[in-house]
């Protein structure tokens, strides 16, 4: 059972995605054991309406979440104080364009730095745009996925970003196994370079053709270099910052039953029309990529089997409807990552929801599960890893 839609060639797909700390990057050996997470500390925020965090500040005195209800991404500061709420969506001349393409960030301690169809722009704290940085390709996006972490700064002058546009092919909901699938940006002098052609390794390095729902990339950055997974594969790659080109390691994760998707005939896929089923998004995901403490932290779902899909929808019929009862059923799990690729799980308390980022400390920054109980304000929670 699946839910077809079909799209014009220009149309625009927004998705809420359900869904750094430099230190060296030695992905610790890791015998096999549990951990789980002590809570040491929370924020709260006194803030009607629906938060989706974003990102803390190096120093940890700021925190940046977003309303999308309302178009405004809200400054925070570590009383839970609301001291800004920015809007630069839109058509104004300080815009970004019409749509974040990642979630904000912080650049340091001072600057906010937005990701849209105009580039890379720099605001201070009072919402004043400071730099811009455009590309010299049109990044219009026929794909975008908000709230999604693919925007992280190596260091204040250099960031990676997933950038559409460069490499357009047909409608661009197809993937080609030639083009490059993120971006650096050079702030010290504006340049833009493409960067991650899919490895020769890679599933996707086929013949076949795969939606982009099952190759959107994930990322993480790390002092030495760059961890980066394809969705719908049980494998990540590693890259040193002198190669963005060419994976210096590779690591196949040990997940046991990890449902993947087959790949399509390119002579059957009409490439004038964007056309998806939920199926599409109940297959095994890479869903999160976290760096802490010396150690790389996995968030994945396993996905559903074809039975399993066809129990979780039967008898739906309306797509949102359709789409909450797959995630009912492949819900993303944790584990830390040891150098062999086997994991060791991490224990979420069922009251938390999704790890929304990790600070200087290593600490984990977890949003609550809106599912457990209703609230009339907003609330992060500050965690450590420890073991069971």
């Amino acid at each position: 059972m699946c839910k077809n839609l079909k799209f014009g060639y220009y149309a625009v797909l927004l998705l809420i995605w359900a869904c750094n700390k430099p230190e060296s990057n030695e992905n610790k050996d890791l015998s096999k054991q549990a951990f789980e997470l002590e809570i040491t500390d929370s924020l709260v925020v006194n803030y009607i309406g629906l938060l989706s965090w974003s990102h803390i500040s190096p120093d940890g005195k700021k925190f940046l979440a977003m309303d999308h209800q309302r178009s405004e991404i809200i400054l925070i500061d570590q009383e839970g104080q609301v001291i800004q709420k920015l809007r630069k969506t839109g058509d104004q001349p300080e815009s970004i364009g019409p749509n974040l393409m990642g979630r904000p960030q912080f650049r340091n301690n001072d600057e906010i730095a937005l990701l849209g169809v105009k580039g890379l722009s720099i605001f201070d704290f009072q919402g004043n745009l400071k730099e811009q940085f455009k590309p010299d390709f049109n990044p219009a996006m026929n794909f975008i996925i908000l709230n999604a972490d693919v925007f992280q700064f190596r260091n204040p002058d250099y960031a990676v970003a997933l950038l559409g546009g460069r490499n357009s092919e047909g409608s661009g909901f197809f993937e080609s196994t030639e083009v490059t699938k993120l971006e650096t940006i050079d702030l010290s002098n504006g340049t833009y370079s493409a960067i991650i052609p899919f490895p020769e390794t890679s599933r996707f390095k086929a013949s076949e053709l795969f939606p982009v729902t099952n190759t959107i990339p994930v990322l993480r950055s790390t002092v030495d270099g760059i961890y980066i997974g394809f969705k719908n594969e049980p494998k990540l790659f590693f890259y040193t910052w002198g190669d963005l080109n060419n994976p210096s390691n590779e690591i196949q994760l040990q997940i046991d039953n990890f449902q993947l998707m087959k790949g399509k005939d390119p002579k059957s896929v009409d490439r004038d029309v964007i056309s998806f089923d939920t199926r599409e998004f109940a297959y095994g995901s890479i869903n999160h990529l976290y760096w802490t403490n010396g150690k790389l932290l996995l968030g994945y779902s396993k996905g559903l089997s074809d039975e399993e899909y066809e129990r979780a929808t039967e008898g739906i019929d309306d797509f949102q409807e359709m789409f909450n009862a797959v995630g009912q059923k492949n819900k993303t799990e944790w584990a830390l990552v040891a150098e062999d690729g086997s994991l060791n799980p991490l224990e979420i308390p069922g009251n938390l929801g999704r790890i929304e980022f990790v600070d200087q400390e290593g600490n984990l920054w977890i949003s609550p599960n809106r599912s457990e109980i209703e609230r009339d304000y907003e609330v992060l929670f500050k965690s450590k890893i420890k073991q069971q």
